[in-house]
């Protein structure tokens, strides 16, 4: 399961880079972790631990660790308490395996692949829960190689607003899925349609990821196999 973790971490990191660097923020990536010089966006984490061995001062000794730092531990290894950090989410590592069959997932039709800023923009308004979260995911991330945005309309008139979508980031031998949404709370759908919507631009490779809750739930009743816990850590 290792192996798998290391995949899903590192796919995570890039797409946290490419979040990152969307706003002006120098980033490092290493065998040991990734890490920005300076805070990242709301919501996105200061650190990413790349290898199950990665000690605490191997992370906070790359990071501005005042108060608002968070910490991605990918293995649930850390023990940040020491530090004033407290353990925020406890999450799970999720991998769905091109050979669980099509016809286990939701596909719905009204899925495309969004490539225009004002498309971006629409779907940033579907996503955030608070119009401050908006500002987060910026156009320039259609630009980014590998990263795929996905949504659906509330109905096939192309003037319905997008209630529901997921972004795809592919990076070598993985295909990140995450920032999965559906305005209606049903995640199990919004899980199992982003899936398939995802197979459509990623082919055969394996679809990772990372969910929490509910969430989790609903990536395992699509298919997904469960590859072991990791924390979020906040100062």
């Amino acid at each position: 399961m290792t192996d798998r973790i290391v995949l899903a971490a590192r796919n995570n990191a890039l797409w946290c880079d490419a979040v990152a660097r969307s706003h002006g923020v120098a980033c490092t990536t290493d065998d040991v972790a990734w890490t920005a010089s300076t805070r990242t966006p709301p919501y996105y984490p200061d650190a990413v631990t790349l290898s199950p061995d990665a000690g605490e001062y191997d992370v906070l000794a790359r990071i501005d660790d005042s108060d608002g730092c968070s910490v991605k531990d990918s293995w649930s290894r850390l023990d940040l308490s020491m530090e004033d950090f407290a353990r925020l989410v406890v999450g799970e590592w999720v991998w769905l395996d091109p050979s669980v069959a099509s016809t286990r997932l939701a596909a719905d039709s009204r899925w495309q692949r969004l490539t225009t800023p004002a498309e971006m923009a629409e779907w940033v308004r579907g996503w955030a829960s608070d119009p401050d979260a908006e500002a987060i995911l910026r156009p320039s991330l259609l630009d980014e190689p590998g990263v795929h945005v996905l949504g659906a309309r509330a109905s096939d008139d192309p003037a319905s607003p997008i209630v529901t979508g997921a972004i795809v980031n592919v990076t070598g031998e993985v295909a990140g899925l995450g920032n999965v949404f559906a305005r209606d709370g049903d995640v199990e759908r919004a899980w199992s349609a982003a899936a398939a919507a995802a197979r459509t631009v990623t082919g055969g490779t394996p679809l990772v990821g990372w969910e929490a809750g509910a969430s989790v739930d609903a990536a395992v009743a699509a298919g997904c196999e469960r590859l072991g816990p990791l924390s979020v850590w906040l100062k």
